[in-house]
């Protein structure tokens, strides 16, 4: 992100990385390239051509590692081994969009809300819920909704709230901050919620605006010390000159003063930076993503 490091070098780190026996080198091999994506530094020709890289980076690996999803399918297996299988569907799903991964996920989570809790380990919950949300709008985020206030698992009603939070859909999002609200909802799940639509991207824009509006509220509540004391990481995620201004000017007087005061200025900055390496390497790195074989 300082603008030191080139698209082909981060590759062939992702390269080496990913192959790595040890789960700690291979669970971060992505994340120089996914920090470029995250800054926007990808236009959609390079989010194209990263979507490939990824697929043919990890396809051997998710051969050789398999991914059955139900539960206890790998109960007893090497940790390192599984951490890796973690990062490799991580992988296929998310960045590589995998139709096979993503089917597979689809399916299981389906399969597993319709009451078949042995098609779905809790270590795939994220993963798996996510993809079963996407598209079902707000209907679906109901269910889930619903069903997180039915449980007291502590594995999975928190999976099932924050798959809701972190949609990333606008129509979840806005029925988010207007009505999901139900007694049975603790004040931490309901913060939790709100945080999720501030800090996702296909819905921050709308979270932070609604945010701003009721930010006395937020801040003087019952959990508001600790609202204000993630307020900074939730809008961390924005990257642009403009963004890092009204960050400053919006909620630097709030916070003054607090814990959060540091956090949020070392935030501004690095919107302020992302903002300005995006301008400033956009078009190479998007350029020299295209060229990746």
């Amino acid at each position: 992100l300082a603008g030191r490091a080139s698209v082909k070098q981060l590759a062939a780190l992702a390269r080496g990385l990913s192959r790595n026996p040890d789960s700690h080198a291979s669970g971060v091999a992505l994340s120089g390239l996914e920090s470029l994506r995250g800054a926007g530094l990808f236009d959609a020709p390079a989010q194209q051509a990263y979507r490939r890289f990824v697929l043919n980076t990890y396809r051997p690996l998710a051969d050789q590692l398999g991914g059955d999803l139900r539960t206890g399918a790998y109960a007893g297996e090497d940790p390192e081994q599984t951490q890796r299988r973690i990062a490799m569907i991580d992988a296929m799903a998310g960045p590589a969009r995998d139709k096979q991964t993503v089917t597979r996920l689809r399916r299981a989570a389906e399969a597993f809300l319709a009451g078949d809790t042995a098609a779905l380990d809790p270590m795939w919950y994220e993963q798996a819920l996510s993809i079963w949300l996407a598209g079902k709008g707000v209907a679906g985020a109901k269910d889930l909704f619903a069903r997180a206030l039915a449980t007291q698992d502590p594995s999975l009603r928190p999976y099932l709230l924050g798959t809701i939070g972190a949609s990333g859909d606008k129509a979840i999002g806005a029925w988010i901050i207007n009505q999901a609200k139900d007694d049975r909802l603790r004040a931490s799940e309901r913060l939790g919620l709100l945080r999720g639509v501030i800090a996702t991207p296909g819905t921050r824009n709308m979270g932070y605006d609604w945010m701003k509006g009721h930010l006395d509220d937020l801040l003087s509540g019952s959990g508001g010390i600790f609202f204000a004391s993630r307020l900074p990481q939730m809008v961390a995620g924005f990257c642009s000159i403009e963004r890092a201004d009204s960050l400053a000017a919006d909620l630097g007087p709030r916070l003054a003063g607090t814990a959060a005061e540091l956090e949020l200025k070392r935030t501004v900055e690095r919107v302020r930076d992302c903002g300005i390496l995006q301008l400033s390497r956009k078009t190479e790195a998007s350029r020299d993503m295209q060229k990746l074989r």
